[in-house]
């Protein structure tokens, strides 16, 4: 790795409480991707100008230079711990079944339980998220349409702050973001808070800032700068998409068999003239 590459190299020019935080980066690299310098200062001990004396005694030009390198490091390890004997196939459905069973691990019953509450108790459902996690965002809405779970997904974040102004304690608003740390969703979500509006987080980090906002929090396995735009990342949000939707359905005795008849029938009307 380029940054233990650069620590060893420099560690005899290091202080004590440098050498101290980069033994601690080192060995955190994947939380401190998504650490602000507040949160990595925090979680050391220490001041911001010794984190950022640090990283330009390491040649880097700042923290978030740093951060950068780490996440390279971090996707160049895992790229190099594929098994090349593995055909695209093999490979492809141990990623996506790894993400999908890593995910169900995380979940906590008691947790699930109130999140299927309050999509109950709903007056509205909006479901904010950006990039891929808009894409899943749209999965959801039809998803729960399937089961008579009306909800709308919203991927502008201008709209998504419009939206959230319009909310009240009666409302709920579920908000996707693998890494937790996705600014536009965090300022809209944090309206709709203020509103007045619960919240469902759905992210990889229970410590981030949007799992922070939610009423409640429900945990992916797949972190955002090892899977950007990646199949995995999606997967393990549609995971628990689907878990909702089939505890929803047992919490509220839906018949989804009568909801798909009415829903095909009316279909059939405007697919075929009489």
């Amino acid at each position: 790795m380029e940054f233990i590459q650069r620590y060893n190299q420099n560690k005899d020019k290091l202080t004590k409480s440098e050498n101290k935080l980069a033994n601690y980066i080192a060995s955190h690299t994947e939380h401190v991707i998504y650490d602000t310098i507040k949160s990595l200062g925090t979680a050391t001990n220490t001041g911001d100008a010794t984190i950022v004396r640090l990283c330009k005694k390491l040649g880097y030009s700042g923290f978030s230079d740093l951060k950068i390198a780490l996440a390279q490091d971090s996707m160049m390890t895992t790229s190099k711990g594929h098994d090349e004997a593995q055909t695209s196939s093999e490979l492809s459905s141990k990623v996506l079944i790894s993400s999908i069973e890593k995910t169900e691990e995380l979940i906590n019953p008691s947790v699930l339980k109130q999140a299927v509450s309050l999509l109950a108790k709903a007056r509205r459902i909006h479901i904010f998220g950006l990039g891929h996690s808009g894409e899943s965002a749209r999965d959801y809405e039809r998803t729960w349409l399937r089961i008579g779970l009306i909800a709308n997904a919203e991927s502008d974040p201008h709209i998504q702050v419009q939206v959230a102004t319009l909310l009240s304690k009666d409302d709920l608003v579920v908000g996707l973001s693998l890494s937790g740390h996705t600014k536009d969703t965090y300022d809209s979500l944090k309206v709709a808070k203020e509103y007045g509006a619960k919240i469902i987080a759905i992210t990889n980090d229970l410590t981030s800032p949007i799992a922070q906002l939610g009423d409640v929090s429900l945990q992916t396995s797949v972190s955002e700068f090892m899977n950007i735009g990646t199949v995995a990342g999606q997967v393990s949000q549609l995971y628990l998409c689907d878990v909702l939707a089939r505890e929803y359905e047992k919490l509220n005795k839906v018949d989804v068999d009568k909801i798909k008849e009415q829903a095909l029938a009316a279909v059939m009307k405007k697919i075929y003239l009489a």
